[in-house]
């Protein structure tokens, strides 16, 4: 099968697209012929080796796929040859096939085609994951989300505006904010103009925010730290700000590590604020709680709630090229990848 092999830690060139052994399905498994890839930053750190747990080259990254279960391995029961799913590959997703634990399986809705399913499953199950179990948002709060153009930023205002809640969205262009505006935002600040703390302490009369949605870290978190309302939840999911546009600099990873708040406990006692921090790539083995998520977000993405928005669309052989514009941050909503 064909494959897009991280060679080895670098930047987007790294990838090559390599012939490589097909997998076969071990006991509880089944094996998938891929249609689609999402692409998410997840994917990025593990080509820059930034994860912790991350094989050492070379290997296949790629966590999130769609596509037709081709053989199942012994002891499946619920799939079958021809099913049509969205899957969790862990790693191995950026290739034609895949092997993928039953668990980690969820049909694909007869509604959705392919992309879409790819576009989905991540972003939504993170928005979920950081906007309700985690930071516990509902109607009348005050939310911040930065990367408000990206597929978990639109996916959370997307949930935002159900719920009720009033959205500070952040993004780096007039374009992307206005993305934002229409899936529910109802601030819009541009970071590279404004500066969003003293943008939120005027409008909200100096109240602060309730939720803060970050996947930026280092200077952006310490802003944002300091803008929490009493009973504020903050929620920290990413660490992009240590990232290039095309690979990392460890002067400023150090950088933006130490622009970080230094946090004590008695401190967040006496604030009456909380910091909860998640990394859906390290969340798999919670399958019960994803799949119960996942059914939920199909929901209301069945009644019309959520709508996946797909920015870009890459055929498999244009991978590295797909890397690079999510890593340029130039990208709105999904990135694609379709194949045969």
């Amino acid at each position: 099968m064909k494959a897009a092999v991280v060679t080895k830690f670098g930047s987007p060139s790294v990838l090559k697209i390599q012939d490589w052994p097909e997998p076969a399905p071990q006991q509880g498994e089944v094996k998938i012929r891929i249609k689609a890839i999402g692409l998410n930053f997840a994917d990025v750190m593990a080509r820059l080796g930034l994860y912790p747990g991350i094989p050492k080259p070379p290997f296949i990254p790629g966590i999130e796929v769609s596509g037709i279960i081709t053989k199942v391995g012994e002891n499946v029961r619920k799939w079958r040859r021809g099913d049509r799913v969205i899957a969790f590959t862990h790693l191995g997703g950026y290739a034609e096939c895949a092997v993928v634990k039953q668990e980690q399986l969820f049909s694909l809705p007869k509604r959705m085609n392919f992309e879409e399913g790819a576009a989905f499953s991540v972003a939504y199950l993170t928005a979920y994951h950081g906007l309700l179990t985690l930071g516990h948002a509902h109607k009348g709060d005050k939310l911040l989300i930065h990367a408000a153009a990206g597929g978990v930023g639109i996916a959370a205002t997307q949930m935002a505006k159900h719920l009720g809640a009033e959205v500070f969205a952040t993004a780096s262009t007039s374009e992307k904010l206005e993305i934002a505006r229409a899936h529910g935002a109802t601030h819009l600040i541009n970071y590279q103009q404004e500066d969003f703390e003293e943008v939120i302490r005027e409008k909200t009369d100096g109240y602060g925010i309730d939720v803060v949605l970050d996947s930026v870290g280092g200077t952006v978190f310490k802003k944002g730290w300091k803008i929490l309302a009493p009973m504020g939840r903050y929620v920290l999911f990413g660490f992009s700000a240590i990232t290039g546009k095309r690979t990392y600099s460890k002067i400023k990873v150090l950088r933006e590590m130490i622009a970080a708040p230094i946090l004590f406990p008695h401190t967040l006692l006496s604030r009456n604020v909380s910091l909860s921090c998640f990394n859906l790539y390290f969340l798999m083995k919670k399958s019960e709680y994803l799949r119960n998520s996942l059914r939920l977000v199909l929901d209301w993405q069945a009644n019309g709630i959520l709508k996946p928005v797909i920015g870009a669309r890459y055929p498999f052989s244009k991978i590295a090229e797909a890397q690079a514009y999510m890593q340029s941050r130039k990208s709105i909503g999904k990135i694609v990848i379709t194949l045969d």
